[in-house]
């Protein structure tokens, strides 16, 4: 589908980037994961530097994709049929979600196998060796448990939307707001630290209470498309019977929502 030239809400250009301190970390983080398995190379520790790279390396999968999709665009996943209309993240998220999750619950519980029985050429004191290898085998538990989820989804999340309701899916539960519950649709949410997912659409509930659902350019090119199509719909609840048939994806593709304030 082609890109589509829809204006960019007003508060995205400060919520949709990503802290200078975040970078550094990450920067950081995969040059010592690197050069510590080289090290491992170099001293003739191969396994160590196999157990090294598949645990601490195949995670930085997932933000190349990230990155590859908030950089180069999303590949657009939208169904529509009887039950909503539903948007998934970019096949590439979903794949490198899936092969991340599945290397690591052998990796995760491998290394802490490893550790315990001091096998691995890492440096550390014994009561290390003990603290980390458990928490090596709860980050396998934790791998265990997003690829069940994920499996049971069909994926590492969606969004759906029915005539009476939304639905935002991540890896671990579903959160639902009511379309009669929202009383206004932002492009940033009041408490700074919920911006930090990035460009989002805010919904202001009745209760008082903010559902932010972030992440859209993972959906859509931008995800200008996806926060119009929200707050046309908000606005429009006329125009809500769409959403279980062919007039929603096609209202997306022709861009035909009400930008106004």
């Amino acid at each position: 589908m082609p890109e589509l030239r829809l204006p960019e809400p007003e508060n995205w250009a400060q919520t949709g980037k990503v802290a200078l301190s975040v970078k550094v970390v990450l920067a950081v983080a995969f040059c010592y994961v690197v050069i510590r398995g080289l090290v491992a190379v170099w001293e003739g520790s191969y396994l160590t530097a196999i157990v090294w790279w598949a645990t601490l390396g195949t995670p930085f999968l997932l933000v190349a994709a990230y990155l590859a999709v908030a950089v180069g665009g999303a590949r657009q996943r939208v169904s529509s049929d009887s039950s909503g209309l539903t948007f998934r993240p970019d096949k590439r998220l979903s794949v490198a979600y899936f092969v991340v999750m599945a290397v690591l619950v052998p990796a995760a519980a491998l290394f802490a196998v490893l550790l315990s029985r001091g096998e691995l050429h890492v440096s550390t004191t014994r009561g290390m060796q003990i603290a980390v290898s458990v928490a090596f085998w709860a980050l396998a538990l934790l791998a265990v448990v997003a690829l069940a989820a994920g499996i049971r989804r069909g994926g590492s999340g969606y969004l759906k939307f029915t005539p009476t309701r939304i639905e935002i899916a991540d890896v671990l539960k579903t959160r639902v707001v009511q379309w009669n519950d929202v009383v206004d649709v932002r492009d940033a949410a009041s408490i700074t630290k919920a911006n930090q997912g990035g460009k989002a659409v805010v919904l202001c509930l009745r209760e008082g209470t903010e559902e932010v659902v972030s992440g859209l350019p993972l959906y859509v090119t931008k995800g200008a498309a996806l926060y119009w199509l929200v707050r046309h719909y908000w606005k429009h609840p006329e125009h809500r019977d769409e959403l279980i048939d062919s007039r929603a994806p096609r209202r997306l593709a022709e861009g035909d929502f009400d930008l106004s304030a």
